[in-house]
């Protein structure tokens, strides 16, 4: 482990004396996710995989940050624990080196946190060569600054990661899925509302509408389908699934609940992004909004689009929107998210991506130079994945 680290370091060091870009890479999962990092070196960390310590008691695990995604669940399945951010694969290959970077969540992030809530620490190799380290091994550490949720989602712009310390949780002992069909998409996402204000606490609220892939348990349902998931002990969740249907009966849907097993199928479908599969015309967009504004949106994107170029997933109860949309949006999409409060992330595209697109919202100038000192203190050379979110930056 010193050795692959100090090989890092004069890696980086060289490429900063040479000013030859790099791009760290793991399983390379996310490389569609922000803009194309041009003419950068490889830098592969796959190498750096393995569990260095894991407290099942102390719902701790450290983690190199190349080692495969599949593997960290599979270990802790075993000891029915999980990471409750439920992060995306989004292909074979990923690892949790990927899903830090990119501080990538799933369903469960609206009850549970983002990935960066659960990064308790952190050891990496900035962009000068130098080993930091950031955080610790307990929940509550708040002493200088909190450089682990600095670093998870700045896209391996600042320093290249080598050591994760994460918090685990024990697996819920029941989950069900509560699913509503029949409904137009206004009363979903009202349905998905009044789900998360209500005492029975979902950890999945997701609309798919029409024009989404349904999953193999969801396939005989017409469209537009309301997923309501309730996890916990086996009464409660018995209980809380029998409430909701009642909720989703008053409504006028037509309410069915899945057994775990389909249950976890149609919210991995949703996770990994199954459920809206991408054409050759179209780009895939994330658009983080309030949760209040994300009907709107929906309804505004499809104002400036024909209904049938407008694909979309709502998740976090409405206020993640996963959009499929032709190239004519990319002139005003950053200009819809923010007019909805939020802010809009190019995720994939279908055909090659113009050099001067935006694939994250433009910053303001105040936002602009702060990003701009960051990356200077990491990494004055530049060569740290140079462009990923912003360009020059």
């Amino acid at each position: 482990m010193p050795l692959i680290v100090e090989d890092l370091q004069q890696r980086i060091v060289a490429a900063a004396e040479r000013h030859t870009p790099l791009e760290p890479l793991g399983g390379g999962t996310k490389r569609g996710y922000g803009r194309a990092v041009a003419g950068a070196q490889a830098l592969d960390v796959r190498d750096l995989a393995g569990v260095v310590d894991y407290l099942p008691q102390e719902l701790i695990c450290v983690v190199l940050p190349g080692t495969p995604l599949t593997e960290l669940e599979a270990l802790l399945a075993e000891r029915r624990q999980m990471l409750a951010f439920e992060p995306p694969h989004w292909a074979a290959g990923a690892t949790i080196g990927g899903v830090i970077a990119c501080n990538l969540s799933g369903p469960r992030r609206f009850k549970a946190g983002a990935a960066r809530d659960h990064l308790l620490g952190f050891q990496a190799v900035t962009g000068r060569g130098e080993a930091i380290r950031g955080g610790g091994r307990v929940v509550k550490n708040v002493t200088g600054y909190d450089l682990s949720k600095l670093v998870c989602g700045s896209f391996g712009t600042l320093a290249v990661l080598t050591e994760l310390c994460l918090k685990v949780l024990p697996r819920p002992e029941a989950e069900r899925t509560v699913v509503a069909a029949g409904l137009a998409e206004a009363d979903a996402l009202a349905l998905l509302g009044e789900a998360a204000r209500t005492q029975h606490e979902p950890t999945g609220l997701a609309v798919l509408p029409a024009g989404a892939t349904l999953p193999e348990a969801l396939a005989q349902r017409p469209p537009g389908i309301v997923l309501l998931r309730l996890e916990g002990p086996q009464r409660a969740v018995t209980a809380q699934a029998q409430a909701l249907a009642a909720r989703v009966r008053e409504r006028g849907g037509t309410p069915d609940v899945l057994d775990p097993e389909p249950s976890r199928g149609v919210w991995r479908a949703v996770r990994e992004l199954d459920v809206l599969p991408l054409g050759p015309d179209e780009r895939l967009w994330r658009l983080s909004v309030p949760a209040a504004a994300g009907a709107a949106l929906g309804a505004a994107l499809r104002a400036r689009l024909a209904p049938l170029s407008t694909r979309l997933v709502y998740d976090w109860a409405g206020g993640l929107l996963w959009a499929a949309l032709p190239g004519a949006a990319d002139a005003w999409i950053h200009q819809a998210a923010r007019a909805a409060g939020g802010h809009a992330r190019l995720v994939r595209s279908g055909s090659p991506v113009p050099a001067d697109l935006d694939a994250f919202t433009p910053l303001d100038p105040v936002q602009r130079k702060l990003h701009a000192q960051l990356k200077e203190a990491f990494d004055p050379a530049g060569i740290l994945n140079p462009g990923r979110m912003y360009a020059g930056l």
